[in-house]
């Protein structure tokens, strides 16, 4: 099984500022005790009509690709030859380009986003976790940014705080696939509940279609669940 982190976006779409957000990320403390948040209340309800037939589920709208935003050519570029220099493992080159833009440019998520990106690469979570979070402090709607932080706080041992990032990104967006999916590894692989673990699979396999892989998960997750209540 793999957590999933940053998803292929076009590159406008990374680089998307925070310019219509209201409500700020608040990074957490590793330190100090987690409240956890219920991450049942994201789950996808399924109706039925008049006749008990299910009305097939109709996904609600990624917010973070909804962002208008208008961002420097030159940034724009700068972001495609840092991308170009880490796809050629060229990892310095990268980190020069992305720290052009940041001086350039404050207000852009997606250079420190990529920054964490290297950092986790390179096994260096602490820095990785910093520069994801400050990614999110600048454009807090963006839900990929979620799923890379919850990876490298999962990798930390940090669990119950990689579970309130997630449900943060289903606040924001309570059909993202992946947010259901890496809850699933949490729950069933670190925190040992299987009954939570299978319903985020359930929501990751509805709005996803699934896969083999996830599918046979799921079986096994069912079989969990029956020896725990024998």
């Amino acid at each position: 099984m793999k957590f999933f982190k940053l998803s292929s976006l076009v590159i406008a779409a990374a680089l998307t500022t925070a310019c219509a957000t209201k409500q700020g990320f608040q990074s957490q403390d590793s330190a100090a005790k987690v409240d956890l948040v219920v991450t049942e209340q994201y789950l996808p309800l399924q109706t039925y009509d008049e006749k008990n037939q299910l009305i097939p589920y109709q996904p609600k709208e990624n917010p973070y690709l909804a962002q208008k935003a208008q961002v420097d050519k030159g940034s724009v570029l700068l972001f495609i030859e840092a991308k170009t220099a880490w796809r050629n493992n060229d990892a310095q080159t990268a980190k020069q380009k992305l720290n052009v833009i940041i001086k350039n440019d404050k207000e852009l998520s997606g250079p420190w986003m990529m920054l964490g990106d290297i950092a986790l690469a390179e096994k260096d979570y602490p820095q990785a976790q910093q520069h994801y979070q400050q990614g999110l402090m600048i454009n807090p709607n963006n839900i990929n940014g979620y799923t890379a932080l919850a990876t490298v706080q999962r990798l930390q041992g940090q669990y119950h705080h990689a579970q309130n990032t997630l449900a943060k990104a289903l606040k924001l967006w309570p059909d993202f696939p992946e947010a259901h999916y890496n809850l699933s590894i949490l729950f069933d692989v670190y925190l040992n509940q299987t009954d939570q673990a299978k319903q985020h699979l359930d929501a990751f396999i509805l709005l996803s279609g699934g896969d083999e892989e996830s599918q046979q998960w799921r079986q096994q997750l069912s079989k969990q669940a029956l020896a725990e209540d024998a």
